[in-house]
Parts: structure tokens; C-alpha cells; sequence
């Protein structure tokens, strides 16, 4: 399978601290003003012994009206973490984050403005407005190894005419290994650079994903903009294609849905439908901008797979 690198951010989470807030120049360009004084950037809570609730990732902001922009924060961790229980913390202007790792940690950890790209390579957790706290199937976690370095990548939007501020991040809760029968893993499927043409209605924007290898699906998370209103979720097997999803969508309410566990084999498939309704004398691109459009379904998984941050084949 292959995983195309997405251009996105959605929302996680990190004990608090006194990062350097951000602000918008005219054209939505993060600037970045002086640090906060206060003591050295904190980024995250300490790790549990044995597991237990702490706050994982994430960072405060501030944005002026009309700003967007992005935020990135880096923490190494210092021990095997299994995650079973994922709860953003996203705030009034957190537009949405991705949460991310890489299996070393070359880079300083570090609290700073960034842009859309940047991503590590291997994904955690996806949330945007609305999204709820997640608790894994009995048995299932997400392994973050020892020595990794944990990213969050904060999008920021303000759609008022006052300035606001915020800590937007991860919670997690972590279990003993012990507990724990399949590592799970997550990826963001669907389609990309696609546009919508001024003027359309009931337009529809069709993807997926192919599996490599035996794969074992048990949810799901729908991710388009505000010209979103409808997306359906089908298994491609060698029996057929079947429905496994359908539902409106409110960009103010993007939730996990568990489904029944769906095992799928090598060249099996996971397709996804969007629907877009585009009022506006303006063609409408893909991109990662509220006025942008996107059609993902988020899909948590085991075993963890290569993927990347996205899969659109």
C-alpha cells in the first residue's frame, strides 16, 4: 500500500506550559512573537508508571481576527507507551490537528510556529471540531516505542473580530503491556487534489485505500470542510463491495465511530464517498484551509501498517 503525505493538521494535547503564542500577519502567515516569560517550554505531563491518564502533546496559542496559522510541538518520550484512550483537547479556533511520531529524536523537542507539511512520518490520532473522546476496543493499543518523538501539528483558525487564545492538545490514557493482545495503527483514507465546481450541487468526491496485508478495521473518522454534507464508507472484498458507513456530516461535529471489526485481505479496499454542496461563483480546490475542501475517513486499524499519514490509491 502506499501512503501519500497529506497536507493537514488536526488537534492534540500536552501538559501545560509556556510556550511562545502565535499570531497572523494579514495574509494568514504565522509570525512569531516574543516568548512568554515564565520558565523553561513544558511538553507534556510525566508518563505513568504502569500506565494511567496524563496529558500527552500540545501547546498554547493565541491568534488575532481573521488569523490562521499552525503550530508545532515536539516531545521525546522516554519509555513504551500503550495507548488506549485518545482525548483532544481543541478549543474555540482549533481548526483541526494530526498527531504524529518518528522512531528517533534527531530534532530538539520544541514548541514553534510551522506550516502545513510538517509532519513525522507515522500517524497517532486525527481530531477536528466536535471530535469526542476515543476509547479503544478491549485489547487494542496504539504502541508508541521508546526514544520516539511525538509531533503535534496545531492548525489554528480564528473566524471572529476578536483576538483569542487557547491550549488545544492530547490526553491519553495508557495501559500495562500486559493488557494489551493487537497494537493498533491509523491512517487518513480517501482522496486528494480534487476541485468542485462552482455552482455544484450533490457533488461527489470518490477514494480509497488498498491493504498490503491482512488488516483488521474497527473505526472510522469522517473528515471533510464546510462544503461537506454526506459521506459513505464501503468494503471492497473479493465477495463484493458492501456499505460499512453512511451519515450526514457537520464539520461542527466530526466524532470516531466504532464499527463492527471488518477484516480485510492483501488487494482488499476500503472506499469512501463524499458529497459537496458548493453555493459560490468559485471553484472550490482541496487544501487544508477551512475555504478548502478535503474528503478523508480516518480509519483506526491492526496490525499497525507502514501507511504513512494518508492512503488515496
Amino acid at each position: 500500500m502506499r501512503g501519500a503525505i497529506v497536507i493537514l493538521a488536526l488537534a492534540l494535547a500536552c501538559g501545560g506550559g509556556d510556550d511562545a503564542p502565535i499570531d497572523t500577519d494579514m495574509d494568514g502567515g504565522p509570525v512569531d512573537p516574543p516568548r512568554v516569560d515564565g520558565g523553561p517550554l513544558s511538553f507534556g505531563d510525566p508518563i505513568p508508571e504502569g500506565g494511567g491518564r496524563f496529558e500527552l502533546i500540545g501547546g498554547d496559542w493565541s491568534m488575532g481576527p481573521g488569523g490562521e496559522g499552525y503550530r508545532c510541538v515536539r516531545r521525546t518520550i522516554d519509555r513504551d507507551i500503550y495507548i488506549r484512550e485518545l482525548n483532544p483537547i481543541d478549543p474555540n479556533g482549533t481548526h483541526h490537528t494530526v498527531v504524529t511520531y518518528m522512531e528517533d529524536s534527531s530534532i530538539p523537542d520544541e514548541s514553534i510556529p510551522c506550516s502545513v507539511v510538517n509532519h513525522a512520518p507515522k500517524m497517532i490520532f486525527g481530531s477536528g471540531v466536535g471530535t469526542d473522546p476515543f476509547v479503544m476496543p478491549e485489547g487494542v493499543a496504539i504502541r508508541i516505542p521508546a526514544g520516539s518523538q511525538v509531533m503535534i501539528n496545531l492548525h489554528l483558525f480564528n473566524a471572529g473580530r476578536e483576538a483569542i487564545a487557547g491550549h488545544s492538545g492530547l490526553e491519553v490514557v495508557t495501559v500495562d503491556p500486559s493488557e494489551v493482545v493487537h497494537e493498533a495503527g491509523s491512517v487518513l483514507a480517501g482522496d486528494e487534489f480534487f476541485t468542485i465546481p462552482a455552482m455544484a450541487s450533490d457533488y461527489w468526491v470518490n477514494g480509497g485505500c488498498t491493504m498490503d496485508e491482512e488488516t483488521t478495521v474497527f473505526a472510522l473518522f469522517p473528515h471533510m470542510h464546510q462544503y461537506g454534507d454526506y459521506q459513505r464508507v464501503y468494503a471492497q472484498t473479493e465477495a463484493g463491495e458492501r456499505l460499512i458507513f453512511e451519515d450526514t456530516y457537520s464539520f461542527d461535529d466530526q466524532r470516531y465511530r466504532h464499527i463492527d471489526p471488518l477484516v480485510l485481505q492483501p488487494g482488499e479496499r476500503i472506499r469512501v464517498e463524499c458529497r459537496y454542496q458548493n453555493p459560490t461563483s468559485s471553484t472550490v480546490r482541496w487544501g487544508d484551509s477551512t475555504l478548502t475542501e478535503m474528503c478523508y475517513a480516518g480509519l483506526l486499524f491492526y496490525p499497525p501498517l507502514p501507511f504513512g499519514l494518508s492512503c488515496t490509491n
